[in-house]
């Protein structure tokens, strides 16, 4: 399960007109337009500059404080770009777009809970901003509270119907819940928006995969790879396709050019080796699992595998030692081999 994390930089505001003769505010208003156009070049340290000269001559300029802030922000100023923000605050106080952007500076300064009160705010004054919508689902998912989430991303999509970032994720929510075919409706609503996003076509194909229509999840695998060949995610998923299908030599070859494409790819290895299992290679099961557990020691599924195989080899003693580690690291189907073979 993969779920977006939308770029999350402030916005910039709009530019506003200037007259012929300028006065010491039309001036303002005229290094703002300058400022504006350096923080969308990201030529942050410029715009800082223009910005600065904005406020000092029309010290109320909201728009110039916002988008300080942003500049401030990206330069990792978040300090100064707070600052910034809550004068912004202070001057237009119902403006939902300031409290938006604060909880995006609370986000870069990893203040969980600032960020959550900053975007409740923001939807206290508009109810239906759907990106403050967007990251209060990102926060309920976080936290488990999956009708929550689904509930948040539906006002963003309800307010930007073409929000393709909270289309997936809404998708990811129903996938925790158990709605699949609710989830697949998401992905594909998603891809009808936008259908470069590989991601979503991958996250797709295991929606498919867990309701076992592995036809749909290899085609939807298969649009992903074709779109990145260098996309590895899709081509490993689709061999977990394969192999729960029980197609096993087009599984390997999926395997076989994950690695090829990233020979360090830990999730590869021990997929080979569920099919040196199956084909009763218990050997080569072994040291596929071992590889896997090198690459990456938090595998659970390969220990799982190595257990098996050296079972399988005879070897009780070590086999019991990888499933009592698959079962620490989250594998529960470890414990009923643990159960039935190990006595200690």
């Amino acid at each position: 399960m993969l779920l977006f994390f939308e770029f999350n930089t402030l916005h910039c505001q709009d530019t506003v007109k200037v007259a012929l003769t300028l006065t010491p505010e039309q001036q303002a208003e005229e290094d703002y337009n300058k400022g504006l156009a350096a923080l969308k070049t990201k030529d942050f340290n410029t715009s800082i500059e223009l910005f600065s000269k904005c406020v000092t001559m029309k010290p109320q300029f909201d728009k110039a404080f916002y988008n300080r802030a942003v500049a401030y922000s990206h330069l990792g100023k978040n300090a100064e770009a707070l600052n910034d923000i809550n004068v912004a605050i202070k001057i237009t106080p119902r403006n939902p777009d300031n409290f938006f952007n604060k909880s995006l500076i609370f986000l870069g300064m990893n203040q969980k809970d600032s960020q959550q009160v900053a975007l409740d705010n923001c939807l206290r004054l508009n109810g239906e901003h759907a990106q403050a919508a967007y990251y209060k689902g990102m926060f309920a998912f976080e936290t488990g509270d999956f009708d929550k989430s689904v509930g948040y991303y539906s006002i963003a999509i309800l307010s930007n119907k073409n929000y393709v970032y909270a289309y997936n994720d809404r998708a990811s929510a129903k996938r925790q819940k158990g709605d699949l075919a609710g989830a697949i409706a998401d992905y594909e609503a998603a891809l009808a928006i936008d259908s470069t996003q590989v991601f979503i076509y991958n996250n797709l194909g295991s929606a498919y995969r867990l309701t076992k229509n592995y036809p749909k999840a290899i085609e939807a695998y298969s649009k992903a790879f074709k779109a990145n060949p260098q996309y590895w995610t899709a081509l490993v998923n689709r061999g977990n396709a394969y192999l729960e299908s029980n197609e096993l030599k087009l599984a390997q070859l999926d395997f076989e050019e994950a690695l090829a494409i990233d020979p360090k790819n830990a999730f590869a290895y021990n997929n080979l080796a569920s099919i040196a299992l199956k084909n009763k290679d218990y050997k080569k099961a072994k040291d596929l699992a071992s590889r896997s557990i090198e690459l990456d020691p938090k595998n659970g599924a390969a220990f799982y595998n190595r257990g098996i195989a050296r079972q399988l080899l005879r070897e009780e003693e070590q086999c019991c030692a990888d499933w009592k580690k698959a079962l620490e690291l989250g594998v529960e189907g470890a414990k009923i081999f643990i159960n039935a073979t190990c006595t200690n």
